[in-house]
């Protein structure tokens, strides 16, 4: 064999690919700085942050086996769902799987969709109004302030929010090629935003097809096309509810917060009509429950203490960009889609009976779209008034917002206010802007718009918050009058001054608790027996899982188990412990409830087992 020679020299004609690193394009750079800040703002400090102790159970229970996993189980017995489709939950309960339970296992994915729907509106708008366009959407997006709170907690928004700016990605190309394909894939992430919070995903449906008609070709065409991804796009949205629905409800588990077992009654009542008031006490009808926040329904809501500094800031200036939209003579299917689908979603906050200020987070993806694509527009044309127009807008609502929650907020504005100055002077005068330069200008009129709403952003870090994650620091700005009747009766405080109550924090009394009853309740299916879930959360994520019965699921007033199915399972030993203090959920204590009447059997007929480490239980072994 001969000997290996030397390499060869290389030669100017050698490939050396190898060597040459390219440098990250100004796009390029722009969209990692994106994606970093939106990450500090979600992710940083998260892992010491608050979680829902509702929704963090229900991660536990999802991960136990793939039944709890399809149909969302709360307990890890598979009792009962939790009270929405579980679209939202299955990517934390696979962290949950591979990482174990924490804080931050159950937050982090919330906050990765958060980032992700940032870097898509971006993508989206730069195909329209190019790199500035994306940039100022993209940075919209990351920046307000309800998005950055809720993304910040385990609650179920930041997924729904990014299926919209997957349906927001893939309706422009439909309307921009006019093709079928992008059409039905719209259509295929609005029924992934349905899994994730229902009803509320198909109000894009009326912007998308509105604009679909504006394309141009045949009008026969169009219809058929939107008829085709319509109808495809139901049928998704409806496959977990059918299925569900199929299979006998011995077979699963109970639908929760229905009175009659049904996921179609769980999303079109419950969480749909019951969410604008319409339910009654009567027992054929369903269950309604409107969150006691937001205010009272009316025109200008948006505006209002509570929801003003969450997704206000930047309404105005979303509102003149769809005017600019219109004398920039951009296509009209473009302004048409944005429009429509700001208008829809803002009278629907505006009009449902009660919501949690986090419900507007939607608004980041259409908002920033149209602030987006308008300056970006002005930008590439070198129309240096609608760009003003902008940034003059934005700079002047800021401070007017800033007078409702004062604080820090005030001076922030004022600086916004002088920086937006100095962005407008900076565009008058510069007539015909190159390279750095462009940048420069446009990253001024970016702060000039955006510095309040990303200072409410920051200072969320600071301010973690769950049941209702609100950006600020202005977590306590007191609820109406009106929203707290309607809603804290189905919200549900707890009823008696019982150590466990409803908000258990899963310390040294829920571990001496635990360990009495895993040393007591010999072989019983149900670890222990409480009432609603609210009480059996901490207690499910303490004992990392194991079966607890809440009894009457989310509002304490589910059908589940009956009274008599309730006292066949202590006959049979399924269930032996009993905790009544710590009631959580809407549960009243009245004996003609399902709760109320266990409640009231096992008073009856169980023995106390009250020690110094647990008040209210009983200890119902059969005789």
């Amino acid at each position: 064999m001969a000997a290996l020679s030397p390499a060869a020299p290389l030669t100017p004609s050698a490939p050396r690919t190898w060597a040459r690193i390219r440098r990250p394009t100004p796009w390029a750079q722009a969209l990692a700085t994106l994606g970093v800040v939106s990450g500090i703002l979600t992710i940083w400090g998260s892992w010491a942050g608050s979680r829902s102790d509702y929704y963090a159970a229900i991660a536990v229970s999802m991960s136990q086996n793939w039944s709890n996993f399809f149909f969302g189980a709360f307990d890890p017995a598979g009792t009962v769902t939790l009270d929405k489709i579980p679209g939202s939950y299955w990517i934390p309960a696979l962290f949950v799987k591979a990482f174990g339970f924490s804080t931050f296992t159950v937050v982090l994915p919330n906050a990765l969709a958060a980032v992700a729907a940032t870097l898509l509106v971006a993508v989206t708008a730069k195909r329209i109004a190019g790199s500035v366009g994306g940039v100022v959407a993209g940075a919209v997006v990351a920046t307000t302030p309800i998005l950055v709170a809720v993304s910040r907690s385990n609650q179920p928004e930041s997924f729904f929010v990014l299926g919209l700016a997957l349906a927001a990605w893939a309706g422009m190309r439909a309307i921009e090629g006019a093709r079928l394909r992008w059409l039905v894939l719209a259509g295929v992430f609005i029924a992934a935003a349905f899994q994730c919070y229902m009803l509320e995903a198909w109000a894009v449906w009326p912007a998308l097809a509105a604009a679909y008609l504006c394309t141009r070709q045949r009008w026969w065409r169009r219809v058929w096309h939107l008829a085709v991804a319509g109808a495809l796009s139901v049928a998704l949205s409806v496959a977990w509810i059918a299925t569900v629905a199929l299979i006998p409800s011995g077979s699963r588990p109970y639908v929760g917060s229905t009175l009659h077992d049904s996921p179609w009654e769980m999303v079109f009542g419950y969480n749909g009509l019951g969410r604008f008031g319409q339910a009654t006490s009567d027992a054929d009808a369903y269950n309604s429950f409107t969150p006691p926040f937001s205010g009272d329904a009316g025109a200008l809501r948006l505006f209002n203490d509570q929801l003003a500094g969450q997704i206000g800031w930047l309404i105005p200036t979303a509102l003149a960009a769809l005017a600019l939209l219109i004398a920039l003579r951009v296509r009209a299917a473009v302004w048409v889609l944005l429009g429509v689908w700001i208008l829809t979603f803002a009278v629907m906050f505006s009009a449902v009976a009660g919501m949690h200020q986090f419900y507007t987070a939607a608004l980041a993806v259409p908002m920033g779209l149209a602030i987006g694509v308008a300056f970006g527009r002005a930008h590439q044309r070198g129309r240096r008034g609608p760009q003003i127009a902008l940034v003059a807008v934005a700079a002047g609502t800021a401070p007017v917002i800033a007078t409702i929650y004062r604080g820090y907020s005030v001076p922030v504005a004022v600086a916004q206010a002088v920086l937006g100055g100095a962005a407008v002077l900076l565009i008058a005068l510069l007539t015909r802007k190159r390279g750095r330069m462009r940048w420069m200008t446009a990253s001024l009129a970016l702060v000039g718009m955006l510095l309040t709403p990303t200072v409410w952003s920051a200072v969320t870090i600071a301010d973690p918050s769950s049941t209702n994650p609100v950006a600020g620091g202005v977590s306590d700005i007191p609820v109406t009058t009106s929203a707290r009747a309607r809603g804290f009766a189905a919200f549900g405080a707890r009823r008696d001054g019982g150590r466990f109550g409803g908000a258990l924090t899963g310390g040294t009394d829920d571990a001496r608790l635990l360990s009495f009853l895993k040393q007591n309740a010999g072989d019983s299916r149900y670890l222990l027996t409480v009432f609603g879930a609210q009480a059996a959360a901490p207690l499910i994520i303490a004992s990392g899982g194991a079966a607890i019965l809440p009894v009457g699921g989310f509002s304490g007033n589910d059908p589940v188990p009956t009274a008599t199915a309730f006292t066949a399972m202590v006959q049979a030993g399924d269930i032996r412990y009993v905790l009544t203090s710590g009631r959580g959920g809407g549960f009243g204590g009245s004996g003609t409830t399902t709760s109320g009447q266990i409640l009231t059997w096992v008073e009856s007929h169980c023995t106390s087992a009250t020690t110094e480490d647990a008040s209210g239980l009983y200890d119902c072994a059969p005789d």
